[in-house]
């Protein structure tokens, strides 16, 4: 009797059993999970937006933002406001929505994203009497290894560098990974746009920022996207719009 038990059929039958009670298993753990994922991706989002507005060591990050923060969407071509709603933006994957999204010419995809959405959230930081006092605008570029995923800060006359700040990327630790090195990000602090970046030591040059050592593609890179996202291909018609009293 036990040869029968041994054989190769009951043991094909129990590792088929035990592999689909394990697919069923995960499988569900992967639904349930999903919402949880989604309300920590959305929360780690704000938490970065707030981060590049100035709040550090948030703890009850979705209050601090909601009561901040307002998020709006423009039109990047007319720098209009639009109703759409600024919670339907993935970064990451909203400009593979080939109803949102237009395939860049190679000539002017300088931060080498290759497509872009039509439109996209800005976020505006406000102090207690509810004026603007930040502008806050999502950025994305090419570095060495992948696409880096920040947020822009401007001051009102959208010439002010307030911060940059990078949460998402591939980049070399120590190396292209120091793009989220306090003390290289706050160089940008009141640098005025444009802003280069450049080997060795921009000193107190307000359109200069220090290289990274060693990472010179993911300074290019980030070089590439700052100039990109405030360019007139990107948010520069938005930026236009402010300087035109779009905010009063």
């Amino acid at each position: 009797m036990a040869s029968n038990n041994e054989s190769i059929g009951k043991t094909l039958g129990v590792v088929v059993g035990l592999c689909l009670v394990c697919a069923v298993v995960v499988s569900m753990a992967a639904v349930q999970l999903r919402p949880l994922q989604q309300a920590n991706k959305t929360q780690d989002v704000q938490r970065n937006i707030l981060a590049a507005a100035g709040f550090a060591d948030v703890k009850d990050v979705s209050a601090t933002f909601n009561a901040n923060i307002e998020a709006r969407v423009v039109n990047l071509e007319s720098g209009e406001f639009v109703e759409t709603d600024p919670n339907s933006f993935d970064f990451e994957m909203t400009k593979f929505d080939a109803k949102r999204s237009i395939k860049l010419d190679k000539k002017d995809d300088k931060a080498g994203i290759q497509r872009m959405t039509t439109e996209s959230p800005v976020y505006f930081a406000k102090n207690d009497s509810g004026k603007v006092e930040t502008i806050i605008l999502p950025v994305q570029g090419y570095g060495l290894w992948g696409i880096m995923y920040g947020f822009l800060a401007l001051d009102t006359d959208t010439k002010t560098v307030k911060a940059i700040n990078f949460y998402k990327h591939n980049e070399t630790p120590g190396l292209g990974g120091e793009i989220q090195n306090p003390k290289w990000t706050a160089q940008w602090k009141e640098k005025q746009l444009p802003v280069d970046i450049v080997k060795g030591t921009a000193g107190s040059d307000v359109h200069k920022v220090d290289g990274l050592s060693g990472a010179t593609l993911t300074s290019v890179g980030v070089d590439n996207t700052f100039k990109f996202w405030t360019s007139d291909k990107a948010f520069g018609p938005f930026l236009a719009k402010v300087r035109e009293g779009a905010l009063n």
